[in-house]
């Protein structure tokens, strides 16, 4: 266990890399329940930002055909990703401590950088992913000549997503958090969710979408952000319908109780009954109810 392996007496860090923005605090939290607070006077946990696209590659002929290599022996699955070294960290506060790996760039204040990539990266790729599966592609790289499906994904990050974050971080003075700088994060991420090379299925890119649905993820997390300032996420609600209609068609049949997607405000309200909701939650559902694809 991470508490028993903790050393008071030697400066400690470790990189959380989930895609949660509080994923060290969480970490940190569970870990006091096994140890004492002192034992944790040299040990901090990081929160990560890593932006990377990668594809799952399961087909043994492909495997094969790419001359990868599985992940153990005798496993019919690879993984392919992109060259990718761009990694923000937390400020490491512990003294005379070196982050080690020389890339990671420390921010002050990551939480800017982590809702850019939870309301920004994972939500249009999500978008991406279920609408393309509505319309029955198989690989993400198809989008790549579906111009309507691509001038949706940039609308709502530029005008959803990043609009609203640029509201909420301008204050930083983060090129990120600028028309400029968010249209280019914006561009090249569109860019690298259809690379061709990385055989990546949109099957994948769909999956758990349950979690997907929650409150305070991708899709719903960025349309709340949207309404807090001010701004109607309609494109983002595309989205949340589309994962609704996927998680219908591929569930259906081993859960018969997920015909109440026909009543999608309570099936909605089912998900997130654990979830610390705010004014925002009827204004979400009011916005999927009036989608039309």
């Amino acid at each position: 266990m991470l508490a028993e392996n903790t050393n008071p007496q030697k400066n400690q860090i470790l990189y959380a890399s989930e895609n949660n923005n509080f994923a060290a605090e969480i970490l940190n939290k569970e870990i006091l329940k096994h140890t004492s607070k002192n034992k944790l006077n040299r040990f901090q946990i990081l929160n990560t930002v890593i932006g990377k696209m990668s594809g799952i590659i399961q087909s043994p002929q492909v495997i094969q055909q790419l001359s990868l290599t599985p992940l153990v022996p005798g496993m019919s699955k690879a993984i392919l990703i992109e060259e990718f070294n761009k990694i923000y960290i937390s400020k490491i506060t512990l003294p005379d401590v070196s982050k080690g790996i020389l890339v990671f760039k420390e921010k002050e204040n990551l939480l800017p950088f982590e809702e850019a990539k939870l309301f920004g990266h994972n939500a249009i790729h999500s978008l991406l992913g279920y609408l393309a599966s509505l319309k029955g592609y198989v690989f993400m790289s198809e989008i790549k000549k579906d111009k309507y499906l691509l001038k949706l994904a940039r609308d709502a990050f530029l005008n959803e997503s990043g609009a609203s974050l640029i509201k909420k971080y301008r204050h930083t003075g983060e090129l990120l958090f600028t028309k400029k700088g968010y249209q280019d994060y914006a561009d090249d991420l569109l860019e690298r969710m259809v690379n061709p090379y990385l055989h990546d299925e949109v099957e994948r890119v769909c999956r758990d979408p349950i979690r997907k649905l929650g409150y305070n993820d991708r899709i719903f997390g960025t349309m709340r952000e949207a309404l807090k300032q001010g701004i109607v996420p309609e494109i983002m609600a595309k989205g949340a319908y589309a994962a609704l209609c996927y998680l219908k068609k591929k569930f259906k049949a081993e859960s018969p109780e997920l015909d109440s997607l026909l009543n999608i405000r309570s099936f909605l309200y089912k998900i997130w009954k654990h979830e610390e909701l705010d004014e925002y939650s009827d204004q979400c559902i009011d916005l999927v109810l009036k989608v039309k694809l």
